[in-house]
């Protein structure tokens, strides 16, 4: 993206952003009203969104702590703050590039910005990230994993996730109206990512011929600083860390970019 491309992405941001504040009360209304239809008819209810990161944490742990056995420190809490972080974008982007589709009555009747839909699927992915924290940092409790002056840097953190997600999510939620394989092609990038990212494993496993994956790669970067602010008690180093949320924050641009330029024709696609 050329630098003098940049300004107006981010007028645009800006725009979206003041039409979105006006409608915030609807945004946090459609979050809650799908967080709550998910559990509705389900025994356990909310608890499924503490159960599925736990059940795959601990079968993840069993696979590379006791049968393949990976030389992590502190590898439960490394495992399960990959796991909690990584769910969050997938959940999140996923609600988000469906969410024009999902809600196709409301966008092709209703008189409002259709961004306020995508925001409010990622917001619904927040709700559930929020259950899953508190859920992390019993863990860290109980393993004994003492929280030091770094863990402050956790929410800078969070800003870049947020951030990466709507961007994500804006960038593809008109084109998923349009071309409907851009679900399908997302669902595949994100299983790839899992695997491409140290959610399970140590970076420091990964071959230096490709380390570049990492670089390039601003989930690993997200992962990464959170581990370091909440397990391990280090500081981020600030230039790595400025680069994680420019990437951030240049996707968000252009998610918010695309949108407003394709949402004006997105009734044409349904």
């Amino acid at each position: 993206m050329a630098t003098a491309a940049l300004p107006r992405l981010a007028s645009d941001a800006l725009h979206n952003a003041r039409l979105d504040r006006r409608y915030w009360n609807l945004i946090v209304q459609f979050a809650v009203k799908d967080f709550k239809i998910r559990y509705t008819h389900s025994a356990l209810g909310y608890a499924w969104s503490v159960l599925n990161p736990l059940i795959f944490a601990v079968l993840y742990y069993l696979v590379f702590s006791v049968f393949i056995r990976f030389d992590v420190p502190n590898y439960p809490c490394y495992l399960i703050l990959g796991i909690v972080v990584w769910n969050f974008f997938a959940e999140a982007t996923s609600n988000g590039v469906g969410s024009l589709l999902t809600q196709s009555g409301i966008v092709t009747k209703a008189a409002l910005p259709r961004q306020v839909i995508v925001y409010a699927a990622v917001l619904n992915a927040l709700l559930t990230f929020a259950i899953t924290t508190v859920v992390l940092f019993v863990v860290l409790r109980v393993t004994g994993t003492p929280l030091t002056s770094a863990a402050i840097v956790f929410p800078l953190v969070l800003v870049d996730l947020v951030l990466l997600a709507l961007g994500v999510s804006l960038l593809l939620a008109p084109l998923h109206v349009r071309y409907h394989d851009i679900g399908y092609l997302w669902g595949i990038a994100l299983q790839v990512g899992f695997w491409l990212t140290p959610v399970i494993y140590h970076d420091l496993m990964i071959p230096p011929r490709w380390h570049w994956l990492l670089r390039f790669n601003p989930m690993a970067r997200i992962i990464g600083h959170s581990r370091d602010a909440l397990i391990y008690g280090r500081w981020p180093d600030w230039a790595t860390f400025g680069r994680t949320t420019a990437i951030a924050l240049v996707v968000a641009l252009i998610g918010s970019f695309v949108f407003r330029r394709m949402q004006d024709r997105l009734v044409e696609y349904y």
